[in-house]
């Protein structure tokens, strides 16, 4: 047994105090101190599902922005399958002043699917929020043909080698507003010809959503040929605890995309052509500023430059969304 003196035990406690004790405050089994500034500041991500929703979120609108304004982050996209979120924006906005945060709809059948009269009308919004136009999600013919049944069909937005009347004229709507077409769940082939005929109306913001994922499944040469139209790819964090061991088993029917696939694309197309979010909010799951951090400290350790990394998740970002850099 360990006796001490009362002169050991002042000593003790005055080094603690005085913060020169470190051996013994730094105890195995606890998390590490909070970083003076957080890595996830000045950060914009394009990719997040807060409640309310139709599925189940860790977090309000208000409450995520009152964790990413804390963190310091510079803004992030509400994302949501089956309503539009301008106006959810424009209000987060206002209950939490200093942070920036976007909306915009996703085209599924709850919406008229790849409706232009839809994607119009958000782009009216008031308060100027709704910025990204996602092609459809679960109701697309790839993702009902991966993950329900491959019997069954679902939205397209192509045939026969071109883009479907209704899909030329959400381009056309797209190119005057300066919109960003974000590609959602449709097919890697599907992608290929959109991009092409978004290029050829005027679109200047294209951002392939999770491209290197089994939905869309784009190939590293595919995804070269779409960054050389000038379009962004997209890889996700919640794509790095995908996989057949996943925490939960919705997330074991997407395949894993992790920092050492993001050191790749960085070397084979690019920072200049790749953005790193989250697409988190899940009940279940962490943050998506967590997810951030997580995913900064997770391809900074598969060899990917703080330079890069602010290209992919601070200047690609904003590009995007028409900020000054």
């Amino acid at each position: 047994m360990i006796r001490y003196t009362f002169n050991t035990i002042l000593l003790i406690c005055t080094a603690g105090l005085l913060g020169t004790a470190t051996p013994l405050m730094a105890q195995v089994g606890f998390p590490p101190p909070p970083p003076k500034v957080s890595p996830a500041a000045g950060v914009i991500d394009m990719h997040v599902h807060p409640d309310p929703d139709v599925f189940g979120r860790s977090l309000t609108d208000i409450e995520l922005a009152m964790i990413a304004k804390r963190k310091g982050m510079l803004g992030f996209v509400i994302k949501n399958h089956v309503v539009t979120t301008a106006d959810r924006a424009a209000l987060v906005m206002q209950q939490v002043p200093g942070i920036e945060v976007w909306g915009g709809i996703v085209l599924n059948k709850s919406v008229g699917g790849v409706n232009p009269s839809a994607v119009e009308w958000m782009h009216r919004m008031s308060g100027g929020r709704g910025k990204v136009v996602w092609l459809p999600t679960f109701d697309s013919d790839k993702h009902i043909k991966t993950l329900v049944d491959k019997n069954k069909s679902g939205l397209v937005v192509t045939a026969n080698g071109n883009v479907t009347p209704e899909m030329e004229e959400v381009l056309k709507i797209i190119a005057r507003e300066n919109l960003i077409l974000a590609t959602g769940h449709v097919s890697a082939e599907e992608i290929m010809v959109v991009v092409k005929r978004a290029k050829e109306l005027g679109v200047n913001n294209i951002l392939i959503t999770h491209g290197l994922t089994n939905i869309p499944g784009l190939s590293m040469e595919q995804a070269k040929q779409v960054a050389a139209m000038g379009a962004k790819i997209e890889i996700c964090y919640l794509q790095f605890m995908t996989g057949p061991d996943a925490q939960y088993k919705w997330m074991t029917h997407w395949e894993k995309v992790d920092a050492n696939t993001v050191a790749k694309a960085v070397k084979e197309i690019g920072a200049e052509h790749l953005v790193l979010s989250t697409d988190l909010g899940q009940q279940g799951m962490m943050t998506p500023p967590d997810g951030v951090e997580n995913e900064i400290a997770a391809v900074k350790a598969a060899g990917v430059s703080q330079s890069d990394i602010d290209t992919m998740m601070k200047k690609n970002p904003a590009k995007l969304l028409g900020l000054k850099q």
